[in-house]
């Protein structure tokens, strides 16, 4: 059975695939890819781990980053923008999830300038020991 951690990113990839900017280009990859854009990458980052105060349960707050990329022109912030609200819309079914922060950067030094939006939330979720692939 695959990690906590993996189950989490495959469930918020498939709530932000088929938004209307980034359509079916959802990645589950830390990979940049520059010929696919406007883009989202979906990944899990730093995850503190804390001993429950029941038994053998791991508390965990996990970090997940959906990060939006478009084409470096004229409009990029607008598109930016218009990729943070459509992702904010539908994370708004995932409970778990709170958003953390929201992070811009545009890159003029790669072959294809490109701007990027980061949005961070934190994921509250709970494991047995011995037992990181079942959420309970």
């Amino acid at each position: 059975m695959p990690h906590a951690r993996q189950q989490i990113r495959e469930a918020v990839a498939a709530l932000v695939t088929g938004l209307t900017t980034t359509g079916s280009r959802v990645f589950q990859s830390r990979m940049r890819p520059q010929d696919t854009l406007p883009c989202l990458l979906v990944t899990t980052n730093d995850e503190d781990v804390s001993p429950g105060t029941i038994g053998a349960i791991y508390e965990r707050r996990l970090q997940v980053v959906i990060r939006g990329f478009a084409k470096g022109n004229s409009t990029v912030d607008d598109t930016l923008d218009l990729i943070a609200s459509e992702v904010e819309t539908a994370m708004a079914a995932y409970d778990r999830a709170v958003l953390d922060k929201i992070e811009i950067e545009f890159d003029d030094e790669l072959e294809k300038p490109v701007g990027m939006i980061a949005i961070t939330y934190r994921l509250n979720y709970f494991t047995a020991a011995g037992q990181p692939g079942t959420l309970i």
